[in-house]
């Protein structure tokens, strides 16, 4: 049995340790330019340190507000001129993060704000992935990260691109985002959003790609909805539009998949025009 002094003097030397490792802990992954590790990759790093002792010291961390967890076993290191109470590192960082070692990439709403086309971002990021994730949402700090599934057909489009001066994410290119803009419009903040996103980038896109992603994507819905909003908003006609026109087919589908159904039939475009198309133009040109 210790004596009084004994057990004294042991939880010094433990409080050393734990501070001691703290501090390798935020220089290692710091002067790797790795902010976001898991709790293997500390392991990996100090292999000589008990792995229990090792998670008590990072919970440690947590409570200093050195580090965040942004969920189970993956940590983001606090920079020292910030909060921990409120710090939340670049979204699309977490999402790249969060999606350690899979597929993926940053979709939809979330590829328009990266591409320049949203002014006001919400508070959510879509991940897309090439696997069913469960839940198919969470919350991290305020902040909704959510998980859209594409079957390997529909999996296609992206590169690493640019979201701060030293970090590079997995993003769908110009083209792919409005495909996938059009294919699940209630995605993008609805049909407003995306006729906004197709009018400002009809200059920048590569209509021979975009087509070819539009016949990968496999979906006259998504045709239609394309055509439709090109012709409303006088882009130029071009044979490559009117060649998918002529492959659109006889069903109608919804113009915007965030309204109701009902509306009337368009039967050019096979639509049904379920929302005042006025508010579309008036978003560009007012």
């Amino acid at each position: 049995m210790l004596s009084l002094h004994s057990t004294f003097i042991y939880n010094i030397q433990i409080l050393y340790m734990a501070n001691n490792l703290n501090w390798e802990i935020l220089k290692s992954f710091s002067n790797d330019e790795q902010e976001c590790f898991t709790y293997s990759d500390v392991i990996n790093k100090f292999p000589e340190i008990d792995s229990l002792y090792v998670s008590k010291v990072l919970s440690s961390m947590v409570r200093k507000g050195m580090l965040i967890k942004l969920k189970h076993n993956l940590y983001n290191i606090v920079p020292t001129n910030a909060d921990a109470e409120t710090y939340l590192p670049d979204w699309h960082i977490v999402a790249k993060n969060l999606m350690k070692g899979k597929k993926y990439y940053i979709g939809y709403y979330s590829a328009m704000q990266v591409h320049g086309l949203i002014t006001q971002p919400s508070l959510i990021e879509i991940i897309v992935t090439n696997i069913q994730i469960k839940p198919s949402t969470t919350i991290i700090r305020g902040v909704k990260f959510q998980f859209v599934n594409h079957t390997s057909e529909r999996f296609f489009g992206y590169k690493n691109t640019w979201v701060s001066k030293f970090d590079k994410v997995l993003v769908s290119d110009l083209e792919k985002t409005i495909v996938d803009s059009v294919t699940r419009p209630h995605l993008c903040g609805g049909m407003v959003e995306v006729g906004k996103a197709i009018y400002e980038t009809r200059e920048r896109v590569n209509l021979t790609t975009l087509v070819d992603y539009f016949n990968k994507n496999n979906s006259k819905a998504a045709i239609k909805r394309y055509l439709f909003l090109s012709n409303l908003l006088g882009l130029t006609w071009t044979e490559k539009h009117q060649s998918l026109l002529d492959d659109i087919g006889k069903s109608y589908s919804l113009l915007d998949t965030s309204a109701p159904d009902y509306g009337k039939q368009d039967s050019k475009f096979g639509l049904k025009i379920n929302i005042d198309t006025e508010t579309i133009k008036n978003s560009i040109y007012t």
